[in-house]
């Protein structure tokens, strides 16, 4: 699989949203928790891409909610 360039920025861009909420909303061990999460899961996309793995598989798959669309 080539290296995907756009996933990276992705990834960063993500990254920075998490950052921005860290300092403007968390107010809570568990709020903490969730963007620590979102983080990590942003680092283990990266860390794929390093690996020659199936890149961003784990991008954005901290899914604290349930998902709508499933039946």
């Amino acid at each position: 699989m080539p290296f995907d360039v756009s996933l990276v920025h992705r990834t960063a861009d993500e990254i920075e949203e998490c950052a921005r909420r860290l300092q403007q909303h968390v107010n809570s061990p568990q709020e903490l928790q969730m963007e620590l999460l979102k983080i990590q899961s942003c680092i283990d996309s990266l860390g794929s891409l390093t690996r020659n793995e199936s890149a961003g598989a784990n991008a954005k798959t901290a899914q604290l909610t349930p998902n709508q669309n499933q039946s």
